[in-house]
């Protein structure tokens, strides 16, 4: 039976799939680790996640870990905290990537009884290149001032809408014609997982993001299927509200 932190993992890396073929990056996934490649110097879609906490393959991930580190393209590496290993941390240490922060994992049973979102906003499905546009003015706008944010106009460039799976569904609010907010749907065999929930700085304090959140939890088609997140510390008591519960922790090395 498939546990509450493979669900994460699972989702997770359906999300690195279609963020890297979006671009025509590389994927490779083994028993042991993803690592997402998307040819670009971004930490934020250079991913390695492990998905034991053992390693089995230990060539093929320093070969992967050395292609991106040997063109200067930055990555990071995501790890349910009970895979942290001494295997692991001596990996990391090679790589000189530190522990960064820790995410709470977090899991809603069903979505039977979301219950409906206050519509503030016009919140639609991105469909479109323009609609693209706007959903990427959000995203970037979190990195304002970092060398990260050019890698990311770099990345989103390459991004093509149409090379989207349709696991995948992105939606952007709106209020009197200006995006405000963003938020991400990725459905996988045995979860759906709930990324990107975006607000503009100046926008924030006024319940777009939590009204963001419930209209994903409102989009799910199958409402017996679980759905899956990852919270700050900060914000896990939000998701609470909704009835998510917490299943573990991620750590995130950078």
């Amino acid at each position: 039976m498939i546990t509450n932190q493979q669900l994460v993992i699972n989702n997770f890396e359906e999300k690195l799939k279609v963020f890297t073929h979006a671009v025509s990056g590389e994927l490779t996934s083994e028993e042991d680790f993803v690592i997402a490649n998307t040819g670009l110097p971004t930490d934020t879609f250079n991913v390695l996640l492990s998905k034991s906490p053992n390693i089995k393959n230990a060539v093929k991930i320093r070969q992967e870990m050395t292609n991106l580190t040997l063109k200067k393209h930055p990555f990071c590496a995501w790890m349910d905290a009970q895979f942290v290993s001494d295997d692991w941390i001596n990996l990391m240490q090679e790589y000189d990537l530190m522990e960064a922060e820790r995410n709470i994992m977090m899991k809603l049973d069903n979505t039977l009884n979301v219950g409906q979102y206050s519509q503030q906003m016009m919140i639609t499905q991105v469909r479109s290149n323009e609609e693209l546009l706007k959903y990427e003015e959000v995203f970037l706008s979190l990195f304002e001032g970092t060398q990260e944010k050019l890698a990311l106009e770099s990345y989103f460039n390459r991004f093509s809408y149409e090379q989207l799976s349709s696991a995948m569904r992105m939606f952007i609010g709106c209020i009197d014609g200006t995006t405000v907010s963003t938020g991400l749907l990725i459905e996988s065999k045995d979860s759906y997982g709930i990324y990107d929930v975006m607000t503009k700085a100046t926008f924030r304090g006024k319940g777009y993001g939590s009204e963001m959140f419930q209209f994903l939890l409102n989009q799910t088609q199958d409402k017996q299927k679980p759905v899956v997140l990852q919270a700050s510390d900060d914000g896990k008591n939000i998701y609470k509200r909704f009835g998510f519960i917490d299943i573990g922790e991620m750590v995130v090395f950078e």
